[in-house]
């Protein structure tokens, strides 16, 4: 039984493993489509993304590992699709409020804060040194580059990517599907 699958062995997908190992997991395995992943020391690539379904009941845990907010809510649906609830992981370095709620398959990784009674929909993911403040709501897949600054109240609409460096001051507001490329100013 492997202990954790993740989908996506690229950059997002390696940090995932990363993050993982220092949680405690340690059978992890990934399903990938690029050819050269495949049998490196690094990662253990056990099939390819359509061979979800066959490795769906081989594991305790899955968490989607691809950055592309479209391809994460395909995989989302897929897993729900087999009644598996995508793993939510949240860096030990980290930091989410007690009054923060974190929807399925979201991700949270080293350095971010999420505030009080804030809202992450499910498949989002919060990158490296990222900051969502109080109140504030991230729609499905929405996905937080690095260094990403919110302050409260801010609406982030499904599927918005708010690339490395973009800022948004109180109450800011992004529509489904948007994308604010780095340091943008919201």
């Amino acid at each position: 039984m492997n202990d954790l699958v993740i989908i996506g062995a690229g950059g997002h997908g390696r940090t995932l493993y990363e993050t993982a190992t220092l949680l405690g997991y340690e059978n992890i395995v990934f399903l990938d489509d690029n050819e050269s992943r495949l049998n490196t020391s690094e990662m253990h690539v056990i099939g390819k993304t359509s061979d979800l379904n066959l490795f769906a009941n081989t594991a305790k845990h899955i968490v989607i590992g691809i950055g592309n907010n479209k391809l994460r809510e395909v995989f989302h649906h897929q897993l729900q699709s087999l009644n598996i609830t995508p793993t939510t992981l949240v860096h030990p370095f980290a930091f989410v409020s007690p009054s923060a709620t974190l929807g399925s398959g979201s991700v949270v990784l080293a350095g971010a804060v999420i505030g009080a009674n804030s809202t992450l929909g499910v498949g989002t993911i919060v990158n490296s040194h990222s900051t969502v403040d109080h109140d504030s709501t991230l729609g499905d897949f929405a996905h937080l580059g690095v260094g990403v600054h919110l302050a409260g109240g801010a609406n982030i609409g499904k599927s918005a990517f708010l690339q490395a460096g973009t800022v948004g001051g109180y109450s800011a507001t992004v529509d489904e599907h948007a994308i604010c490329l780095p340091g943008t100013i919201l």
